[in-house]
């Protein structure tokens, strides 16, 4: 452990001495943060939610990996969102709080996202084939 006169130093200063493991075990720790209904919000609209799922890798390009753009996105569309992973397949299912038509002007929005980073992923997928074709007897001496 550390002694309070080697915390002070050789030269016997009179700073604070080293907080000890006993101290910092004693301090509470803060409450985590709680996800509470923002203000602008009704509480009528939690009853109907709007569910759908996606492929969990478009959730993650679509809210990012720890969900960190979900509060934006729920301050811009005027619904809150839910996001919740599936054990028995790679989906996520995605609830949508709100009024119907926000309800569906969100997903139609998400839908559109996930279709969007789809079809890029497929042109990818396409292009590294036909560069893989492209290259194989011509450039790669190993090719066989």
């Amino acid at each position: 452990m550390c002694d309070q006169t080697a915390a002070l130093g050789s030269t016997g200063n009179t700073r604070m001495p080293a907080p000890t493991l006993d101290r910092l075990q004693e301090k509470s720790l803060p409450p985590p943060p709680i996800h509470v209904r923002p203000w602008w919000f009704p509480v009528e609209e939690l009853r109907n939610p709007l569910v759908f799922y996606l492929e969990s890798w478009l959730a993650d390009i679509l809210f990012g990996a720890d969900r960190n753009s979900i509060p934006q996105m729920e301050w811009l569309s005027q619904v809150l969102l839910t996001v919740n992973a599936l054990k028995q397949r790679n989906l996520v299912e995605i609830a949508i709080f709100g009024r119907p038509c926000q309800q569906n002007r969100t997903k139609k929005v998400l839908l559109n996202l996930a279709l969007r980073h789809r079809q890029q992923r497929n042109r990818a997928e396409k292009m590294q084939r036909l560069e893989d074709s492209l290259k194989g007897p011509l450039l790669d001496p190993d090719f066989a």
